[in-house]
């Protein structure tokens, strides 16, 4: 019982110590650090007169001075409709300088676009480039891991990395995460998506894992509902009423002369209550399409309504410690999921107890504990 209250006593002081001076709610530090055209990844670009290879680089924005180890990433990807814009449009490097300035390691990704939509508007089409931004957006996330594991350049906790988007960029972030059974699959694209690594894509750093732990929808939207299930990863939503691109809640993009039903913010949003899910969402009344892009007001509320959402997820002040799947219980499932990560050397924050950095027996000991101690 001791040991238990010493590993809570720890616990408690490492999460209280890391979000304390307005760390993730406030921009503490003055300046941010860019690391620029990181290779991640390559992967096949479709064309009128053939395919050929893409490579795919990032952007890391880091906090100036910062001597915190195990730093939340967040993940951004840009809107232009799949067929145009860039890791660095202006409204992806002031969300990305923003959010490294709040302690966030901020990333900026390429994801390859889709000409092919201004010829062949369909719905066939819109979900090929949907899936390239998916594939893309795991490739990086696959890349991240690798790194942490093998160089650590960017200091990252790979136990709370979280992607995001803008329009175009943001479909893509959200169905990463609620498209994630073969089940779900369009039948339309099937084949192709068999032909081109299914759900998961070839887009480099293959035996990473590609999952991650929330999503930030800026004006995006999710081809179906249903593909939201219960327990699902938590989301924050921004979006405009009056959105003539994305819809708000169930409508069409008509985009190109496409005519392809999906599920806005809004919608998102009722179906991830029903559920009992985490969810967010600012509605802008009367709004039209991403308004932070061109209003300082606007992306100012979009960093703060989104950034205090974030901020519960990263700090985990809900977190039971020791309830490794989150089940809301502390038994001997979770001792078996501890031993099975130290024999895999698969390191997880939650996992880590004593926070010493290593995942050993001595973890073992202390969730013994608590679940005697529960």
């Amino acid at each position: 019982m001791i040991i238990y209250l010493i590993s809570l006593t720890l616990i408690s002081f490492s999460l209280s110590q890391e979000c304390a001076d307005g760390r993730y709610e406030q921009e503490i530090f003055d300046n941010v650090y860019v690391t620029s055209g990181v290779y991640y990844g390559t992967n096949i670009q479709e064309g009128l007169f053939g395919d050929s290879n893409e490579d795919l680089y990032l952007d890391v924005y880091e906090p100036y001075g910062d001597d915190l180890e195990n730093r939340p990433v967040v993940i951004f990807m840009f809107g232009g409709s799949f067929i145009g814009g860039s890791r660095t449009s202006s409204d992806i490097v002031e969300l990305c300088t923003r959010y490294a300035k709040r302690g966030y390691v901020a990333v900026a990704i390429d994801y390859r676009l889709t000409l092919d939509l201004l010829i062949f508007a369909n719905e066939t089409t819109a979900y090929k480039a949907a899936s390239k931004g998916i594939h893309d957006l795991k490739g990086a996330i696959r890349f991240l891991r690798m790194n942490d594991e093998l160089y650590n350049d960017y200091r990252i906790d790979s136990d709370r990395i979280y992607a995001g988007g803008v329009s175009a960029g943001g479909i893509s972030a959200v169905n990463a995460a609620y498209l994630d059974q073969d089940s779900e699959i369009p039948p339309f694209i099937e084949d192709w998506l068999e032909d081109n690594g299914g759900l998961e894509g070839n887009s480099g750093n293959p035996g990473y894992d590609s999952s991650f732990h929330g999503v930030i929808n800026l004006c995006g939207a999710v081809g179906e509902t249903s593909w939201i299930a219960e327990n699902d990863l938590p989301i924050v939503n921004l979006h405009g009423t009056a959105d003539d691109v994305v819809p708000y809640g169930d409508g069409l993009i008509t985009l190109f002369g496409l005519n392809m039903g999906v599920a806005g913010s809004g919608a998102i949003h009722d179906r991830m209550m029903q559920l009992g899910n985490s969810s967010s969402l600012l509605t802008w009344e009367g709004v039209g399409h991403t308004p932070f892009i061109s209003s300082s007001a606007y992306m100012d509320e979009t960093i703060e309504f989104s950034s205090e959402f974030m901020y519960d997820l990263v700090c985990a002040q809900n977190f039971e410690p020791g309830d490794l799947n989150q089940d809301e219980l502390v038994n001997i499932l979770d001792i078996v999921i501890l031993v099975n990560s130290i024999l895999s050397a698969d390191y997880s924050l939650e996992a880590d107890l004593n926070q010493d950095n290593a995942l050993n027996v001595l973890d073992v000991v202390l969730l013994v504990n608590i679940v005697l101690g529960n």
